[in-house]
């Protein structure tokens, strides 16, 4: 409130912030509460750990492929064989994920509508979170994601990936095999790359690998895309691409 100018009175408790000892007094109220919103975290991620550990599902919508009941996953029929043909189709085939996607959309595979899920169709976007889920080979992940306070801020936080989180026994069953799952990780490392830096003479992206997203905080780079104008003059459209969640900003130069 103070940063928009707005100071807080409390009549009652005789505190007003616009003076040195209201400000005193809240400072002082604030510095309890944090402490005690962070033992109240603490305990929480503690408990989460811990079911983890016991390889209970952590809360939460359940995976595609799964349903929910009394806490508990269990396998969803009307899903399963989506998932199955996923991991098979992406196996066994020289298909990447968006050609599995198209491949389902072929073959009239319908996908089911859910609160996870509810754009119509397959995307490559699904079918990599299928196929990166150790959910499906029985296993249950903790930490694979971390909230992460942004720097310079005060309480904004970010959602980021963690590179290395412990992986515990699942009690649900499981729908491929820990071998299917494997062979898949396995394809996804030799079909990853890294986006090829192209050194323009003309313009240099100098804020490539260092500009990030600060939601996610995934790199952004640059695209350079001539065209000719009504004059024939040559001009140049610099686009900074960034994760879909995000507006592509672009700037036009001649």
């Amino acid at each position: 409130m103070q940063d928009f100018g707005v100071n807080l009175i409390c009549v009652e408790d005789g505190i007003d912030s616009s003076k040195d000892s209201g400000k005193l007094m809240i400072s002082a109220l604030s510095a309890v509460a944090e402490v005690e919103r962070e033992n109240i975290r603490t305990q929480t991620m503690a408990g989460r750990e811990q079911k983890a550990r016991e390889g209970k599902w952590n809360g939460g919508i359940a995976p595609y492929g799964y349903r929910l009941e009394k806490g508990e996953l269990l396998i969803a029929e009307d899903e399963m064989d989506v998932i199955r043909t996923i991991f098979d189709r992406y196996i066994h085939t020289n298909d990447g994920v968006s050609g599995v996607a198209k491949y389902l959309d072929r073959q009239g595979f319908v996908k089911k509508l859910r609160q996870n899920g509810t754009t119509p169709g397959f995307s490559a976007s699904f079918v990599k979170s299928i196929i990166d889920n150790l959910v499906y080979m029985g296993k249950i992940a903790y930490g694979r994601r971390r909230a992460e306070k942004k720097i310079g801020t005060r309480n904004e936080m970010r959602v980021v990936e963690q590179s290395e989180f412990p992986v515990y026994e699942g009690k649900h069953e499981a729908i491929i095999s820990e071998k299917d799952w494997n062979l898949a990780q396995e394809k996804r490392k030799i079909n990853a790359y890294r986006r090829e830096k192209v050194n323009d003479p003309t313009h240099a992206h100098i804020l490539s690998g260092i500009l990030k997203c600060p939601c996610c905080g995934k790199s952004l780079y640059g695209n350079i895309a001539k065209a000719h104008s009504k004059d024939k003059r040559p001009a140049i459209t610099i686009t900074a691409r960034i994760p879909l969640h995000r507006p592509v900003m672009s700037v036009l130069s001649g």
